[in-house]
């Protein structure tokens, strides 16, 4: 009976001992890196990346039929990156190019972007396309001058 008795004792203290849960936090010590925080900001990173991806439109390239009366300066290739403000975009451009670029009308931010080595006159078309109805963007390579018009 003392036997049995003594057995049960320590079965129970035994058992009440690993009963405990201890919940293991989001606990960062130094020097020591944390798997879960680690893939939490990993995931975090992603979503903000593939938002920012799915923010980015291509635009279509459009057939030009004939590019020999257009001179080499915008028919030249060139790799240009631009993502912001269209005026500054085409300001930009211009400057790269050697043209002049002037805004006509009531000026506002039409937000606009590429990434691409084409034709000058091709990133010109692009900007114009993703300023859709709200500015058209002009070339004029006999004064080489490119002009931003706005609409009302």
């Amino acid at each position: 009976m003392k036997k049995t008795s003594f057995l049960f004792a320590t079965l129970t203290i035994g058992l009440t001992a690993c009963s405990g849960h201890i919940k293991s936090g989001l606990i960062e010590t130094t020097g020591m890196p944390n798997p879960e925080l680690a893939l939490q900001r990993s995931i975090s990173s992603t979503t903000a990346d593939l938002r920012e991806l799915g923010t980015i439109h291509a635009s279509p390239s459009v057939p030009v039929a004939d590019q020999s009366s257009t001179p080499d300066d915008i028919n030249r290739r060139i790799w240009f990156v631009w993502k912001g403000p269209l005026n500054a975009g085409v300001r930009k451009l211009g400057k790269e190019i050697g043209y002049t670029v002037t805004i006509f009308g009531k000026s506002h931010d039409i937000p606009v972007q590429t990434n691409s080595v084409t034709a000058v006159i091709d990133i010109l078309r692009s900007f114009g396309d993703q300023a859709g109805d709200a500015a058209t963007v002009q070339v004029d390579p006999l004064h080489h001058q490119i002009a931003v018009v706005y609409h009302a």
